[in-house]
């Protein structure tokens, strides 16, 4: 299960469709809160997280969803101005996808932080 967390309605909308498109169950979320009731709830592969959202932020979001499954693979999806941001809040080994992506780049991303947790897993 793959949870979209994105405030903008729209963005968050294309990103599910493109999911389900591949074939992945798709969670939904618009903001920190709600992201992170319906991740302490659902198990979660991985979680596409936008970095800009009013309130609590990716960072923020990010840092409480490690709290509760350390291992969650997490790609952070922001525009191009906020990249500096992100990278200081989050770090500069996040996965990040830069909007606007293309499909291609959300399938490749998605795939190899799937591997890698399955690597780590079956470790």
């Amino acid at each position: 299960m793959i949870l979209v967390v994105d405030d903008d309605n729209d963005v968050r909308a294309m990103i599910k469709r493109a999911l389900q498109e591949l074939g992945y169950p798709v969670l939904e979320a618009s903001d920190g809160p709600s992201a992170l009731a319906v991740f302490s709830e659902q198990k979660t592969s991985l979680v596409i997280l936008d970095y800009m959202m009013p309130g609590m932020d990716g960072a923020e979001v990010a840092r409480q969803m490690t709290a509760l499954q350390g291992d969650v693979p997490i790609i952070f999806s922001t525009g191009h101005g906020a990249l500096r941001a992100l990278r200081s809040a989050a770090g500069e080994d996040v996965s990040i996808l830069e909007k606007p992506f293309a499909l291609s780049e959300l399938s490749a991303l998605i795939e190899e932080k799937l591997s890698q947790r399955r690597a780590g897993l079956s470790v």
